[in-house]
C-alpha cells in the first residue's frame, strides 16, 4: 500500500513594516493550503483565514513587529504556527460587547480544532489547527460558548482544546 507523501511545511517572515502584511499573509497561508488540495470546505477555509489573521495580528501588536509563520499539514488538519520574540503570554479576555478588538484569541478558541502556545527561546510559538469540518451543531456549539468563556484562564491551552502529543509536558 503507497501513501501519498504529505505537502512540504511552508514557513514565512511577516513584519509590520508594510502596512498590507496583516493581509499578505492570510492571503499567503491560504494560497498555500487551497495549492495542497486539501479536504476543507469553505467554511474550514474561511475559519483558517479568520483565525491565521488574528494570530498573527496578536504577533504583530504585542511582540516587535515581526514574526515568523509557518504552515503544515498532518494528514489529519492544517497547523498554523506563529512564532515572535515576545515573553508576553497569549491571554483570552472578556470584552465589552462595544469593544473593537480584544475578541482575537476567544475566536481562535471558537473557530479551531485545537490551539495553544510554547515557550520558544525568548519569546513563544501560538498555535491552532483547522481540519475537515466539524458537524454543524458542534461549531454552533462552540460559537454559543464563546460568550461564556471565563474572563481569566489559568491554562496555556483552551477549554476543550487538544494538546498536540508533543506538547503535552509543556503545556500542562
Amino acid at each position: 500500500m503507497s501513501h501519498d507523501p504529505l505537502p512540504a511545511p511552508v514557513e514565512f517572515h511577516v513584519t509590520d513594516q508594510n502596512s498590507d502584511a496583516l493581509r499578505q499573509a492570510r492571503a499567503k497561508v491560504a494560497l498555500v493550503v487551497a495549492q495542497w488540495r486539501l479536504p476543507l470546505s469553505q467554511q474550514a477555509l474561511s475559519d483558517l483565514k479568520l483565525c491565521t489573521s488574528e494570530v498573527i495580528a496578536n504577533a504583530l501588536e504585542h511582540a516587535s513587529g515581526e514574526c515568523w509563520v509557518r504552515v503544515f499539514w498532518t494528514g489529519e488538519h492544517v497547523e498554523v504556527q506563529v512564532r515572535d520574540c515576545s515573553a508576553r503570554l497569549p491571554n483570552p479576555c472578556d470584552v465589552d460587547e462595544d469593544a473593537e478588538s480584544g475578541r482575537g484569541l476567544s475566536l481562535v478558541a471558537a473557530l479551531a480544532r485545537s490551539w495553544g502556545w510554547e515557550p520558544r527561546g525568548r519569546g513563544k510559538v501560538v498555535f491552532f489547527s483547522i481540519g475537515p469540518d466539524e458537524t454543524p451543531d458542534r461549531r454552533l456549539g462552540v460559537l454559543l460558548g464563546l460568550a461564556a468563556l471565563p474572563t481569566e484562564t489559568s491554562s496555556v491551552v483552551m477549554p476543550g482544546a487538544q494538546v498536540p502529543t508533543g506538547l503535552k509536558g509543556v503545556l500542562a
